[in-house]
């Protein structure tokens, strides 16, 4: 039986994805969540047509631009060479700790360019190259696996992308977006029998909480 996606980008978050207000950080996150869930692809279908209906109704302002001429200029220009290079499709699966997981679409090509996977314990976690001021990674969380008590000194969004994790607050599967505050402080964890894999997108590192957990707060880099 398929899981049931409970967790979802807010209305306002969907209108700044279709208006392209979002970081491109952020929207990345928005973007695989929506491959993933069948509501907010309707969700994101309507608020597409209300926001091209309101640009409908906009009035146009004169435009004074010479189309024929430019039509013109750019049939007259010589023809580029093809480009030589192969254009290879983005593998849609990501391999860790034995396992293979499919990629939502909207990750697929980045996701091919991951660096090196680090490992720490039970928790491996692959950095994805992005050009904002967040940081985006692949994270996988093996069976029964706790990441240490934290809170946040920023914004954390993790979308589950296969499996099950859980926190003080409740369970999540895949389709599932968490979106944490510096208000917010948890323990994740996987469960006995099943691992899982998220798309972790964090604003500002980790703050470890707990008795000796607070010694990892010097290795923040491996999360972040």
């Amino acid at each position: 039986m398929a899981h049931a996606i409970k967790y979802h980008p807010g209305i306002a978050l969907l209108e700044q994805f279709a208006e392209g207000c979002l970081s491109a950080d952020v929207a990345l996150a928005v973007s695989a969540h929506i491959d993933l869930c069948p509501h907010c692809q309707q969700l994101q279908r309507d608020i597409t047509t209300d926001l091209a209906g309101s640009l409908m109704q906009q009035r146009v302002k004169p435009d004074h631009t010479d189309w024929d001429s430019m039509l013109n200029d750019i049939m007259s220009q010589q023809e580029p060479a093809p480009a030589q290079a192969d254009i290879q499709d983005a593998p849609t699966q990501v391999q860790v700790a034995g396992r293979e997981f499919t990629l939502p679409r909207a990750l697929q090509r980045l996701a091919a360019k991951h660096g090196k996977w680090l490992q720490l314990g039970g928790i491996a976690t692959a950095k994805i190259p992005a050009g904002g001021d967040y940081h985006i990674s692949l994270l996988y969380i093996s069976k029964d696996t706790e990441v240490p008590q934290h809170t946040h000194l920023g914004l954390e969004m993790t979308l589950v992308l296969a499996g099950k994790i859980a926190d003080e607050n409740g369970e999540y599967g895949a389709g599932d977006l968490l979106i944490n505050s510096p208000d917010d402080t948890h323990t994740p964890h996987t469960l006995p029998d099943e691992d899982c894999l998220c798309l972790s997108v964090l604003s500002a590192p980790l703050q470890f909480k707990k008795g000796l957990t607070r010694l990892l707060n010097p290795l923040q880099q491996f999360f972040y």
